[in-house]
């Protein structure tokens, strides 16, 4: 599943970032597989996601999030 195709409130841990320049401006934020997202907002129109992890708010690129391979977790992990 894609960061793009989660629903707000959702929570997934992150498996792989596709494309390289963007897997390194991530992993500079501290974003990297094994990290554990949860999706606070989502732009109308294909905007922007804003998503937290550790502490942190994030917003990216709708496009950017096509590059992001994500695992969901299930509500009660």
């Amino acid at each position: 599943m894609l960061l793009n195709e989660l629903k707000v409130g959702d929570q997934a841990k992150i498996i792989r970032i596709a494309d390289d320049v963007f897997r390194t401006k991530l992993l500079e934020m501290g974003i990297m597989p094994g990290t554990l997202v949860t999706l606070m907002l989502r732009a109308p129109f294909n905007g922007p996601l804003a998503f937290s992890y550790e502490n942190t708010l994030l917003s990216i690129r709708n496009e950017d999030a096509h590059n992001i391979l994500v695992e969901k977790m299930m509500k009660d992990q």
